[in-house]
């Protein structure tokens, strides 16, 4: 066999290779999605920050939840006035970036405050497996 169609070949079976492990990782993510969020909900309804302990298994911890904040086109300038008004222009560049406002919407929180009306934010939980 010539190097071209070794080459080839190799090439092929390696792009098959790779199309069926980014499938089965796509599968595999949207499971681990699921099962999460199943696990989250029981927690949150059983009222428990943490699972047994199970042999062999390990134990799941519910994280605090993070906050996501965003702000839309059409509030921008508004955001801007409201952070100005609040001595937090350093927030702003071009725009706000999304990690510093969800900081800031998480500190506002934490201050018992209401976040301004013009910003969107969600709770995002999260779990942590411990195998021990």
């Amino acid at each position: 066999m010539d190097r071209e169609k070794e080459l080839v070949c190799k090439y092929r079976e390696a792009k098959e290779l790779y199309v069926e492990a980014k499938e089965i990782e796509k599968e595999s993510k949207s499971r681990v999605l699921k099962l999460e969020e199943e696990l989250i909900n029981l927690m949150i309804d059983k009222g428990i920050e943490r699972t047994a302990k199970y042999e062999g298994l390990g134990f799941v911890t519910l994280n605090k939840p993070k906050v996501r904040a965003s702000y839309s086109e059409d509030n921008k300038y508004e955001l801007f006035d409201f952070l100005r008004g609040i001595e937090r222009e350093d927030m702003i560049k071009t725009s706000v970036h999304p990690g510093t406002l969800s900081t800031f919407i998480k500190d506002i929180l934490a201050e018992g405050k209401e976040p301004p009306k013009f910003v969107s934010y969600y709770l995002q939980n999260s779990l942590t497996l411990t195998k021990k």
